[in-house]
């Protein structure tokens, strides 16, 4: 059974916590270990899952070598990062969002990252997310999360069967069934402004209904030959979200909910939606006594009208940092990693994962995510900040820009705007011909 440890937040030395269920594997493979007796992993808040630690307990008894996590604040760790980068002090191994635009443009990830090529466990990487972090022809990346997982509305299906609602398949219907919980004294939907990235995930995750307004729309974005600005689509994507936000929908403390309490503030029962991986039902339950797993439904972000929940290739990642001293210790730990018992134990022990990008695993699909996976998921649309040029490395911009829109201090047009100045300064650091 899955089950949720007491996570470590803070850039200490990791130290043990207790384990259950199967025991991941206490071998060490990948060669010996560089003479350093400690690795550093530098990786953004949420990003470091529970089991993780337990393997890296198991990794410190086999190997001898100590793994440091340096656990930054979401909202500082971009611009800290590019400062490590820039600076060669970045820690050993460091986490990014995969993209394979992105690393290139904000990582340079061909200085600043070392080929993981000829590691055995690429042979059994998923091709699609293997793509995200390659570059060349050549792996420099190993994405350990739940690819199969995108992020959706889960709803409370007991608050709706109570009231006589069903889920939303259009935006109308959305604003009527949030209407109609308001109505009942119930916010409909959880929306944490505060940490800066979780609102503009309705903006990224209906790529579908961008494609639909023009299915060469990403092709001409990535070859600069429309805009962001020139496409109304985009506009009334966010005025529909604001006016979500204006009827009281997302409740009035928004902007300082935190991510952190996502989970109980649903278990609560006060809130009916939320935006989220559909694997995170189980974070739900755990947060509370009231509600099991069938209690919780899924849909796809209704805002469009979009009814697709769209592909996710692109995840936190691990690289290995080219000036480290530790490259061979640091390998070791990757290997370590990807062994397929350690990544079993991920899958069975995380309750945000059902499954891995890498072959031979089995996956724990709770049936609430099976079925979306089913009805939703008809793999045919990707993320836009995974389909767009430019876009992802510009997620907490956005994020900033829709919080002031949303606020009074900007109006849809300049939101918009920035989004396209921002690419055209990206696409010229990055020397791209095509601007």
């Amino acid at each position: 059974m899955k089950r949720t440890l007491p996570l470590l937040i803070a850039a200490l030395m990791f130290a043990g916590c207790s384990s259950g269920g199967a025991a991941p594997s206490g071998s060490a493979s990948s060669g010996p270990a560089a003479e350093a007796k400690t690795i550093s992993v530098m990786a953004s808040q949420d990003w470091i899952k529970d089991p993780e630690l337990e393997l890296a307990k198991k990794f410190e008894a086999a190997s001898g070598i100590k793994v440091d996590y340096q656990i930054i604040p979401a909202d500082q760790y971009p611009t800290l990062l590019t400062t490590k980068l820039n600076s060669g002090e970045s820690a050993d191994i460091f986490m990014n969002q995969s993209g394979k635009f992105d690393i290139v443009s904000q990582l340079q990830i061909e200085k600043n990252g070392v080929d993981l090529t000829d590691q055995a466990w690429v042979s059994t990487f998923d091709a699609a997310v293997k793509d995200q972090v390659s570059v060349g022809g050549k792996v420099y990346g190993i994405t350990i999360w739940d690819q199969s997982d995108s992020y959706a509305y889960i709803y409370n299906k007991k608050v709706f069967a109570d009231l006589g609602l069903t889920p939303p398949t259009n935006f109308a219907e959305f604003k009527a069934v949030s209407a109609a919980l308001l109505k009942a004294e119930i916010t409909p939907i959880y929306e944490p402004v505060k940490d800066g990235w979780h609102h503009q995930l309705n903006f990224f995750d209906v790529s579908a209904a961008y494609d639909k307004s023009n299915p060469n729309l990403v092709a001409d974005l990535n070859a600069n030959k429309t805009t962001f600005a020139a496409n109304p689509v985009f506009k009334t994507m966010i005025e529909q979200m604001k006016e979500v936000y204006d009827a009281g929908y997302w409740g009035e403390d928004s902007f300082s909910n935190e991510y952190a309490n996502l989970a109980a503030e649903m278990a609560s029962g006060k809130f009916a939606m939320t935006t989220n991986m559909m694997g995170r039902i189980a974070d739900i339950v755990a947060a509370g006594k009231e509600y099991t797993a069938d209690d919780f439904g899924i849909f796809p972000v209704p805002y469009l009208d979009n009814q697709v929940i769209a592909e996710t290739p692109c995840g936190p990642s691990k690289f290995i940092f080219s000036g480290s001293k530790n490259v061979d210790a640091a390998k070791q730990y990757l290997a370590f990693l990807a062994e397929p018992e350690n990544l079993q134990y991920m899958i069975d022990e995380e309750p945000s994962f059902n499954a891995l990008p890498f072959s031979g695993l089995k996956t724990t699909y709770p049936a609430a995510m099976a079925e979306a996976i089913k009805s939703f998921k008809p793999r045919t649309s990707t993320v836009y900040q995974n389909a767009a040029v430019y876009l992802n490395p510009q997620w907490m911009d956005i994020g900033a820009d829709l919080a002031a829109y949303l606020s009074g201090d900007m109006d849809s047009d300049e939101v918009i705007a920035k989004i396209d100045e921002r690419r055209a300064d990206q696409a010229d650091a990055a020397k791209d011909a095509n601007w």
